[in-house]
């Protein structure tokens, strides 16, 4: 029997007032038939071997978008990891408050 880790069949997910995700991007995944322990690494140089499969992903804006939308906090998710997930999510956040300061 297959089983499937829950971590990569991610769901449509709603929030209060937005649309939902649109999760098409998964079907064309490069790491679908990868151990998803390369994307959970416990070492830098882990992260860099999982953000070179990423690299060469189709998909992987759309996953990294996935990951900060629904608050993602570990592993390795369209080429970022979690460290620099909170970087960007920190960086859209000071940006959102200074257009609207302006």
């Amino acid at each position: 029997m297959l089983q499937i880790n829950p971590v990569y069949e991610p769901q449509v997910c709603q929030g209060p007032g937005s649309e939902s995700l649109a999760t098409e991007w998964v079907a064309f995944r490069r790491c679908a038939d990868m151990d998803p322990n390369v994307f959970f690494p416990n070492d830098g140089a882990g992260v860099i071997v999982a953000q070179k499969v990423c690299a060469l992903c189709p998909v992987a804006d759309a996953c990294r978008e996935y990951a900060l939308a629904n608050n993602i906090t570990h592993g390795v998710w369209g080429g970022t990891s979690e460290r620099q997930r909170r970087r960007i999510l920190r960086d859209r956040r000071r940006a959102s408050k200074a257009a609207r300061a302006a």
